[in-house]
């Protein structure tokens, strides 16, 4: 008997790392919302209040059990498209509870959607459709005011009932934002000089090289080492030589003019590692040799660089490799 049951625990155990190898956090999370809501259906009906609308309820539950098990068989493959599809679906119930549920209790369960979805959106999505939906959302909610001017019926001043759960929706929204911006930094980011990691040169080199293509701009690499970097820390200690690497991260960030972990607004640089960076240009092969020759001229180190120009189809990494294959030429 006692193998049994252990082998059940056992065979519950793999099933479970078997579920959470498959799920992702957005696929989770997607299933946590409806799953939320559907909870709180059930919840009227074991707890049913005066003038509940049972058939309604049973129609809403049903919908939010489904919409909780679609992520969890899909997994790491539920699309993002899924996840709006599904907090449309809340914010079309919200809107019927506002509208037409004439109900306390089923206005004030349409009103603390709001946050969780403000949640959702903000972590999960650009800052674009992010802002959009929050925006439309807002809106929506607000003109409850004016198709219901009943709403709560008489709990309190509808006025003040939307304005705190608009208010709480931002804040959750702009928290999540927050911690997303912060997570995003301290991922694609050198802990030491700010300047990009091998993870974010490669996403940030992506979305750059497709910003040069449809502005019709050629893009240049650069591979930087610097110069007697050891007898730098031999002689001024290991601050002196992490003062020149902060300090050259700086002065190429603003010539290159990148702004942000993206580099929206120009070149990005990026550390390899030790004392080799990687600097990536929005300008042809002449353009980025002067940048790095005034920078050079500027500068109080001394470093020494390979410098390509990225072919139309040729991948970052290739011409990375290229650019340091002439800084060891450059080297010797």
């Amino acid at each position: 008997m006692t193998d049994a049951v252990v082998g059940c625990v056992q065979r519950l155990q793999q099933l479970w790392e078997r579920f959470a190898r498959w799920q992702t956090p957005f696929s989770f999370v997607s299933a946590l919302i409806p799953l939320l809501l559907a909870l709180v259906f059930l919840s009227d009906l074991v707890f049913q209040h005066p003038g509940i609308h049972v058939n309604a309820v049973l129609v809403w539950t049903s919908l939010y059990l489904v919409a909780a098990i679609i992520p969890f068989v899909l997994g790491h493959h539920y699309p993002k498209w899924a996840g709006i599809g599904m907090v449309a679906l809340v914010e079309v119930w919200s809107s019927f509870f506002l509208l037409f549920g004439q109900h306390p209790h089923a206005e004030l369960n349409a009103l603390l959607e709001l946050p969780v979805i403000a949640l959702y959106v903000g972590w999960f999505y650009s800052s674009v459709i992010a802002r959009v939906f929050m925006g439309l959302s807002i809106l929506r909610v607000g003109s409850a005011l004016l198709w219901n001017p009943e709403l709560g019926h008489g709990l309190g001043s509808p006025t003040i009932m939307v304005s705190y759960a608009v208010l709480i929706a931002l804040f959750c929204f702009e928290g999540a934002r927050a911690v997303r911006r912060q997570g995003e930094t301290q991922a694609y980011t050198d802990p030491l000089t700010h300047a990009l990691n091998r993870r974010g040169l490669l996403d940030a080199g992506a979305e750059l090289r497709l910003r040069a293509r449809r502005a019709g701009d050629v893009v240049s690499v650069a591979v930087v080492d610097f110069d007697a970097f050891k007898q730098l820390n031999d002689s001024g200690g290991h601050s002196a030589g992490d003062e020149a690497l902060r300090d050259s991260v700086e002065r190429w960030s603003a010539a290159i003019g990148m702004r942000g972990i993206a580099g929206h607004s120009g070149g990005i640089v990026a550390r390899l590692g030790g004392d080799e960076f990687v600097i990536v240009f929005r300008l042809g092969w002449e353009a980025a040799q002067s940048v790095l020759e005034r920078v050079q001229a500027e500068s109080p180190y001394s470093w020494s660089w390979g410098l390509v120009t990225v072919g139309a189809t040729e991948e970052l990494e290739s011409a990375i490799e290229r650019a340091d294959a002439l800084l060891y030429v450059a080297k010797e």
